[in-house]
């Protein structure tokens, strides 16, 4: 038996999974490009100004906003709709929460660990924490994963 996508029953990969699809950068527009670096350098020249008249350890604060989620999520949101830019904003949610993890292993281990190992160990800790709220997310909420209802 076939799905609608021409894949056996027993081939098919669960909709929750996650994909990478390299074709659709070039359905990507120079201007949607523009945009996304426009504004992500206007966000980290701004926190650099924050850093600078404040203090690093405040602005550093500020550059841990992720700058081309906006302009991502609004490009989104106009071509492909509201629910795959909160799917995708959801996403960004999860990463940053391993991004959290990341900087608590280098605020402990930097000082202490070569910098390399630092960073290896603070990648994987990111790694591992996103994929595993994902994996929560996907067995808890899977509609909320599943890319066949967008």
């Amino acid at each position: 038996m076939r799905s609608r996508n021409g894949q056996r029953a027993d081939q098919q990969r669960s909709p929750a999974l996650p994909t990478l699809n390299p074709g659709e950068i070039r359905g990507l527009q120079p201007k949607e490009y523009l945009l996304r670096f426009a504004l992500g350098a206007a966000i980290s020249i701004v926190a650099g100004i924050i850093g600078k008249t404040v203090s690093a350890r405040f602005g550093g604060a500020f550059l841990a906003f992720p700058s081309i989620l906006p302009a991502s999520l609004t490009l989104l949101e106009g071509k492909e709709g509201t629910r795959r830019a909160g799917r995708n904003a959801i996403g960004a949610v999860l990463g940053s929460l391993g991004l959290v993890v990341f900087a608590m292993i280098g605020e402990a281990a930097f000082g202490q660990l070569n910098p390399v190992v630092v960073l290896l160990l603070a990648l994987a800790g990111w790694i591992v924490t996103s994929f595993a709220l994902y994996g929560m997310l996907a067995f808890l909420k899977p509609d909320t994963c599943d890319q066949t209802k967008d």
